[in-house]
């Protein structure tokens, strides 16, 4: 099966629950979510979304399938204005990750960024347009594992 086309597994099932499941029970609900288009982000996507009482706008971008962190930075850089949450690839969403925050989580899986792993962060930026790395603060970073006992 070609990889864009693979689904998400089991277990990435239950992470994306989980973690959608956090992200709700703490207000970090985005406007907007900038998607790639391969089958596994999609369900990832879609299942942390259902837990969601206000859905967020959903864009399909086939340029986040294993894109760079300059690239995943650049279709931030040209989404509107409100929260935004990307669901995306490694290796490009763990060197987002590191580049876009001005320190980076005391967690020791942070440097892996495993499947379904969540930062959340804010920027002191009016537009998005102007967002560059280091500019984030990190609120929190999680990953699945942390939240078993969640659902």
């Amino acid at each position: 099966m070609d990889d864009h086309d693979r689904p998400l597994n089991t277990r990435g099932e239950a992470g994306a629950e989980r973690v959608g499941a956090w992200l709700a029970d703490r207000g970090h609900v985005p406007e907007l979510l900038l998607c790639s288009t391969a089958k596994r982000a999609v369900m990832t996507a879609q299942i942390i979304m259902e837990q969601f009482a206000d859905k967020p706008e959903i864009d399909y971008i086939a340029g986040l399938y294993h894109a760079s962190p300059d690239t995943i930075l650049s279709k931030i850089r040209a989404a509107k204005p409100g929260d935004v949450m990307v669901v995306g690839h490694n290796p490009g969403m763990a060197s987002f990750a590191d580049l876009i925050s001005e320190t980076r989580p005391k967690h020791e899986r942070f440097s892996v960024f495993p499947t379904t792993s969540t930062m959340v962060s804010e920027v002191p930026k009016d537009s998005w347009a102007d967002l560059k790395f280091g500019d984030a603060r990190l609120l929190n970073f999680v990953v699945p594992r942390d939240l078993k006992a969640l659902i």
